[in-house]
């Protein structure tokens, strides 16, 4: 990548006809197929759990997304529904090393398949990245991907990289090392992170990972429109809308797929509502950031075509 590439960082812009056709190709069963239902909470019950496979049972979603503790539960919930169980490794932080992080994926594996009974293909395992050891040492990143994706034995690996803490230069770099790895996807965030899912962080991935890995959304995903508008950025061309190459992660399945029906039956009055370019901004969203990408964040905002939006700080 050059420096040009970096400095260049339009907004994703969100042109009302192509928008238009989105939402057309999409009905509220068809949205629920791009879901991991999730609940990563330090407190979640046994009853959320039911309650979260009755979900994505009834609406046909894409995966339920839960910490590596509940495979005792989660495989004996979906199983025979060809729904997935997804578990997060080294959530949220990703520091533990590279074994124990491999250690995990493979004992979480073992157990899901012993306790469900059926053949390889009904586990994704999402793994965050240790983003204190890339920004050293990006080989070390590469290393740490393809050893946990040697321990899934083929399972379906999705690689969250905290793009919140990352500069843009850096999310490039990232995405690049994903893309040379052995795994399926790139994934945003955790959920935890200072902010969560922005389309301009979707475009990146995309344009970077190509067409053949698949690109996750999660953070603060609660709506329809605002699917709509990730999967602009992330999976324009109608070949990548497909849940193998695109996927959401998020705690409210039902809204989104409410808010569809709505989507669809006022699609014009939602696309002439328009949003304020900020709130979708990752240049904006810096109160939680460390000081030097606040520092990266407001250079980015000085030069910005939007920064007049930037004198009302109640948006």
């Amino acid at each position: 990548m050059t420096t040009e590439i970096y400095q260049k960082t339009p907004l994703v812009e969100f042109p009302k006809d192509e928008m238009l056709k989105l939402i057309n190709n999409f009905s509220p069963d068809r949205i629920a197929t791009f879901l991991d239902v999730t609940d990563l909470k330090a407190d979640t019950l046994g009853p959320k759990l039911n309650k979260m496979a009755n979900w994505a049972i009834s609406l046909k979603c894409a995966s339920v997304c839960v910490n590596p503790v509940e495979v005792d539960k989660l495989p004996l919930l979906l199983k025979g529904t060809g729904i997935m169980e997804t578990y997060v490794m080294d959530f949220p932080l990703g520091k533990v090393d590279i074994e124990l992080k491999a250690c995990m994926t493979a004992d979480t594996v073992k157990k899901s398949r012993k306790i469900r009974g059926e053949d390889k293909g009904h586990i994704d395992i999402d793994m965050v990245i240790n983003v204190g050891r890339f920004k050293k040492d990006p080989a070390y990143t590469l290393e740490e991907i393809n050893t946990v994706c040697e321990a899934a034995d083929g399972e379906v690996v999705k690689v969250i990289v905290r793009s919140s803490e990352l500069t843009e230069e850096e999310l490039y770099k990232v995405s690049e090392i994903v893309a040379e790895s052995k795994a399926n996807f790139i994934k945003n965030s955790t959920g935890m992170d200072a902010y969560g899912a922005m389309p301009e962080h979707m475009r990146i991935m995309r344009e970077v990972a190509g067409n053949e890995k698949g690109v996750k959304a999660a953070g603060g995903i609660s709506d329809a429109m605002t699917v709509m508008r990730l999967m602009y950025a992330g999976a324009k061309e109608e070949f990548l809308q497909k849940p193998e190459l695109f996927r959401i992660g998020t705690s409210a399945p039902l809204n989104i797929v409410s808010s569809m029906g709505w989507l669809q039956h006022n699609s014009e009055d939602w696309l002439n509502a328009g949003i304020i370019p900020c709130k979708i901004c990752p240049y904006h969203h810096t109160a939680k950031l460390r000081p030097e990408l606040r520092v990266h964040s407001q250079k980015k905002c000085h030069v910005c075509k939007h920064n007049h939006y930037r004198k009302n700080k109640d948006f």
